[in-house]
């Protein structure tokens, strides 16, 4: 049905250590398409106005693995260790 939300059907279990890096975060500096924030549906990426510089809410991630395909020469995706990340209900 239209507008209604199915991410109750998620369930993330965050790891301590991040699944998502930046091999550059300097080169995200001078990124004029920014790709990975706009392609990213759970919002994992997102421009910190205050520090100047690309920030990472891997807690978020779906590990739809977009990110890496936005910005292959920047971005490093993996899925996180077993136990943790995303589970989905049946």
């Amino acid at each position: 049905m239209a507008g209604e939300d199915y991410l109750y059907l998620v369930t993330i279990n965050p790891d301590e250590v991040s699944h998502i890096t930046l091999k550059d975060r300097k080169r995200c500096k001078s990124c004029k398409q920014q790709n990975c924030i706009y392609v990213c549906p759970s919002g994992v990426f997102f421009w910190d106005d205050t520090a100047k510089e690309l920030d990472i809410l891997w807690r978020r991630c779906v590990e739809c693995g977009a990110c890496e395909f936005a910005c292959p020469q920047n971005v490093e995706f993996r899925y996180p260790r077993g136990g943790f990340g995303v589970s989905y209900a049946t």
